[in-house]
């Protein structure tokens, strides 16, 4: 007996849910909380060397995502900047 459409959905959500997150999506994840994150702390998060940082920063930009880099005396913090704000 076929099943229900109902239960098909709820079936791929469960599954959805239930997927780990990439390491893009991890780092998109990093990158946009308010504070951002600097290339020490991704390299921790993923252990990564920094070149592999750099890239990954790099490869969201070319994505599409609108990455900025703000000096600070920590060094670099990297961001996703909001859809709203001006440049």
């Amino acid at each position: 007996m076929p099943e229900k459409p109902g239960k098909t959905l709820a079936r791929k959500n469960a599954q959805t849910a239930r997927r780990p997150q990439t390491r893009h999506e991890q780092l998109r994840r990093l990158l946009s909380r308010k504070s951002g994150a600097t290339i020490t702390q991704i390299q921790k998060a993923f252990v990564w060397k920094p070149h592999t940082a750099r890239a990954a920063i790099s490869a969201l930009r070319k994505a599409g995502s609108r990455v900025e880099r703000i000096a600070t005396e920590k060094g670099s913090v990297y961001r996703i900047a909001d859809r709203g704000e001006d440049a």
